[in-house]
């Protein structure tokens, strides 16, 4: 049985649907600051996020014809969100190699690297602060599929369903992250006397 949030939720993207563009808006206002931070914990930078929201909410629009009502809107949004975080991250990682090819040899290296995100109004303790530095040293696939799984609280079938990969693929890189979140955080963790 679907919930009263569930039917109003679905009511908008028929509305939506229908032609009324502020039913859409709707949407975008009950599931942005959901759907922003499942990407910034992606992609660890405020900017990008900003850019991966609106375009996932831009492709939720275009796409809104496809979605089944029969199921719960959020999953569906949430799949459009990480896949689209997903491109942007290797769409980035490659402008970055192009441009570490195109160096002329007068070592702009460091202009190139990106500075990390200012999250002060997100910073809570010394652990937190230390775990998201942690998270941006390990690598992006190990880092989403981590995410999803600590964070959003996703099963190995719904990681593997939303990332389109095996579920031993999803172990291997949850494991591999967790081994060097480990690796990463064992000076803190030990005069913490904090076990992972």
């Amino acid at each position: 049985m679907q919930s009263n949030n569930e039917k109003d939720v679905l009511a908008c993207v028929q509305r939506s649907l229908e032609g009324d563009s502020r039913a859409f808006d709707q949407l975008v206002k009950t599931f942005q600051k959901r759907v922003y931070f499942t990407i910034l914990q992606m992609v660890m930078n405020h900017d990008d996020a900003d850019d991966v929201l609106q375009e996932t909410f831009i492709k939720a629009y275009t796409k809104l014809n496809t979605f089944d009502s029969s199921y719960p809107f959020y999953p569906w949004l949430y799949r459009i969100a990480v896949n689209t975080a997903l491109n942007h991250q290797k769409k980035k990682t490659r402008l970055r190699a192009l441009s570490l090819d195109d160096l002329d040899g007068n070592n702009h290296q460091a202009d190139l690297a990106e500075a990390p995100p200012q999250m002060d109004e997100m910073q809570g303790s010394e652990l937190v602060e230390s775990l998201r530095r942690a998270l941006e040293r390990i690598p992006f696939e190990q880092r989403t599929v981590f995410m999803l799984r600590v964070n959003d609280g996703l099963s190995y079938q719904e990681i593997s369903e939303t990332l389109e990969i095996s579920i031993g693929t999803v172990m291997s890189r949850l494991s591999r992250a967790r081994e060097k979140l480990r690796h990463l955080l064992q000076g803190y963790l030990e005069t913490k006397d904090i076990e992972v």
